[in-house]
C-alpha cells in the first residue's frame, strides 16, 4: 500500500493517517476513499441537521442546575433524562418560529401583537406571583395555582422555550409537578402545548399570564 496515496488522503480530508489508510484499504482507490468519506460527512450534516434532541448528559446549558434540583424535588423513582429531552438549537428554533415568533430570538424583545404569534394574554400575577414559590421552594403550588386554569391532559407533550434556541421537551405533569427546575432564570419563557390555542407565558418578577395563539 502506497504511502504516499495515504498522505494524500490525510491531507485531502484533514484526518490522521490511520483513519487514511483505512479509507484506502476500504475503497481501493485515492479517488474513492475521498468520494467515500464527503459522501459520509454530507450524510452526516443531514442528519445532524434533522436531529431533534440533545443527550441530556451533552446538555450544558443548564443541566447542573435540573441535576442539583432533581436531588431536591425528584424522588428516588424519577429519571430526570426520561422526562426531559432537550432540543437542538435547529430544531429549538423551527418550533419557536412556529409558535412564537419569527421575528425575534427572546420575548423581552416583543413590543407588539405584530412582533409574535401570541395575543389576548391575561395575567394572574395578582393571585399569584411565582417568584416567592420559587424562593421558597414551593414546588405544589405550580400545580396549585396554574394547572386548573389550563385544560391540558398530565402526557400532553409540552415544550417550554428560554429562548428562540434554548428549549425542551417534556410533559405537562412533569412541569406542573416539578416546575421548579425550568424557572431558572426569570427572562419571559414560554410554554406551548401544540394540541392546544393557549400558551403560557412566564414572565419576570414572578409574572405569568395565559395567551392564545393566533393560527391554532
Amino acid at each position: 500500500m502506497s504511502i504516499e496515496k495515504i498522505k494524500h488522503i490525510r491531507d485531502e480530508l484533514s484526518i490522521g493517517l490511520t483513519e487514511a489508510k483505512q479509507l484506502l484499504m476500504e475503497n481501493g482507490s485515492v479517488a474513492s476513499a475521498i468520494k467515500k468519506w464527503k459522501d459520509k460527512q454530507t450524510e452526516l450534516g443531514v442528519l445532524q441537521k434533522n436531529k431533534k434532541y440533545i443527550d441530556f448528559k451533552d446538555w450544558f446549558y443548564i443541566k447542573e442546575f435540573f441535576v442539583e434540583c432533581s436531588q431536591r424535588f425528584f424522588n428516588d423513582n424519577d429519571s430526570i433524562p426520561n422526562r426531559v429531552k432537550p432540543l437542538t438549537e435547529n430544531y429549538s428554533k423551527q418550533l419557536w418560529n412556529e409558535y412564537v415568533s419569527e421575528k425575534h430570538r427572546h420575548l423581552i424583545l416583543v413590543k407588539s401583537d405584530n412582533d409574535w404569534k401570541v395575543n389576548n394574554v391575561i395575567s394572574f400575577a395578582k393571585e399569584w406571583s411565582w417568584g416567592a414559590s420559587w424562593n421558597e421552594g414551593d414546588y405544589p403550588a405550580f400545580e396549585k395555582n396554574v394547572k386548573h386554569r389550563l385544560d391540558w391532559k398530565d402526557d400532553d407533550i409540552i415544550y417550554f422555550f428560554w429562548g428562540r434556541y434554548t428549549a425542551t421537551e417534556t410533559n405537562w405533569k412533569t412541569l406542573y409537578k416539578y416546575w421548579i427546575p425550568f424557572m431558572y432564570e426569570d427572562e419571559m419563557n414560554t410554554v406551548v402545548n401544540p394540541k392546544s390555542r393557549n400558551v403560557l407565558i412566564i414572565g419576570v418578577n414572578g409574572s405569568i399570564g395565559i395567551g392564545e395563539r393566533k393560527n391554532s
